[in-house]
């Protein structure tokens, strides 16, 4: 940006802390651009907290719907100052886009939209589906850019249902390349010896945002079932409907360590183990749209594990099993019953873990970490000021 003006960046989130946030955060700072956050604050696990001045709009609830309402009605005369301050508004998910374009009434101020996921009022049948589709019309349409983690819902979602003509961006959940090498020079961590069922357990790793009752169960079944021959470390952030644990309720081969720091422990974690539970959705959700919504998403754990070249464990229709089943990189289960889970990891032999492995140092460094993207979108946003 020499000889121009920095543009002036105002970062509207949902909550402090997730990972995706500060990231995409920390590459417009890299790109050149001036960036402060506005944000609420609610209990949630803070992952990664953005490097750059942060604006409290309020603490609220999660889903406390009119007692957020009320807040954010608050919050307008705050937000509304900010955006006056800042020449780009680039906001975390249409609820945080709508607040800007209410809060920015006549300002000017340009309006990117960041989507990481498609949420299931967006894709429900009858009038509140409806209704969904139609505020997230008037959103996309407000938006100079829109940028998707996925591409597969951009066209399914945002072109083929809501018709949407604005320019589109793909910035996948991949990683930072340059925090995650000063967290191994700062851990070094040792990595595990090569599996053998006759010296150790086989260990399966399920990190993250911790929401999937059906993934717990399962890990949980496959530890009781196979306490010899398995060992299940899990990390993260417990989140409705999953509870945080009690410890004395937990096989001795499960593990549960609390929440981590994101990219400052992913290594020791990764290290750990040999295989990464990367299963989702689970076969609790019915719906066939929300199904398709959630399917196509690719997964943080996706990301990480071809990073630190983990086979992953996930399901053959979703976005990470597609691509796991292609590259063999890891199992990818077509039977989703219990029982056909169980047989499936049982028969993982070290030969296939090996194989496994090989492929994933077969692919491109552009599968997992950030390449070129980060020029893509910092041209994209000069395009819309200059």
């Amino acid at each position: 940006m020499e000889n121009q003006q920095i543009i002036r960046i105002l970062s509207a989130l949902p909550i402090l802390g997730h990972p995706r946030d500060s990231k995409r955060i920390a590459m417009l700072q890299t790109a050149g651009f001036e960036v402060e956050v506005a944000a609420f604050e609610r209990d949630y696990h803070s992952g990664r907290m953005p490097t750059c001045p942060i604006q409290s709009l309020g603490y609220i609830k999660h889903g406390h719907y009119v007692s957020r309402a009320i807040k954010m009605i608050h919050a307008l005369p705050k937000m509304r100052s900010l955006i006056r301050q800042n020449h780009v508004v680039y906001a975390s998910g249409p609820d945080m886009a709508l607040f800007a374009i209410i809060a920015g009434l006549g300002l000017h101020r340009s309006l990117i939209l960041e989507v990481g996921d498609i949420r299931h009022a967006q894709v429900a049948h009858g009038w509140k589906g409806f209704l969904a589709r139609c505020i997230d019309r008037f959103i996309v349409n407000c938006s100079k850019l829109l940028v998707v983690t996925t591409m597969e819902f951009a066209d399914g979602y945002y072109k083929k249902r809501l018709k949407c003509i604005t320019p589109i961006v793909l910035m996948e959940n991949k990683l930072d390349e340059e925090p995650l090498r000063k967290a191994i020079a700062r851990q070094n961590p040792t990595p595990i010896q090569a599996f053998n069922p006759a010296i150790r357990k086989l260990r399966i790793g399920y990190f993250g945002v911790l929401r999937c009752s059906w993934s717990w169960n399962i890990l949980l079944h496959i530890a009781r079932e196979m306490p010899e021959k398995i060992h299940v470390v899990v990390a993260g952030y417990c989140m409705d409907p999953v509870e945080t644990p009690d410890p004395s309720n937990l096989p001795s081969n499960f593990e549960y360590r609390g929440k981590y720091r994101s990219p400052d422990d992913l290594p020791s974690l990764y290290e750990d183990v040999d295989l990464i539970w990367a299963c989702y959705p689970g076969p609790e959700v019915t719906d066939p749209d929300w199904r398709w919504a959630l399917s196509i998403c690719r997964s943080n754990r996706f990301y990480e594990s071809c990073f630190f070249q983990k086979p992953l464990i996930s399901l053959s229709e979703s976005g990470d099993g597609l691509v796991v089943d292609r590259f063999q990189i890891g199992l990818g289960l077509t039977d989703q019953t219990t029982d056909g889970i169980t047989k499936a990891i049982s028969a993982i032999s070290p030969d296939k873990l090996l194989a496994w492995r090989r492929n994933l140092s077969d692919l491109p460094k552009s599968c997992s970490v950030y390449t070129d993207d980060l020029n893509v979108l910092a041209s994209a946003i000069q395009n819309l000021y200059y």
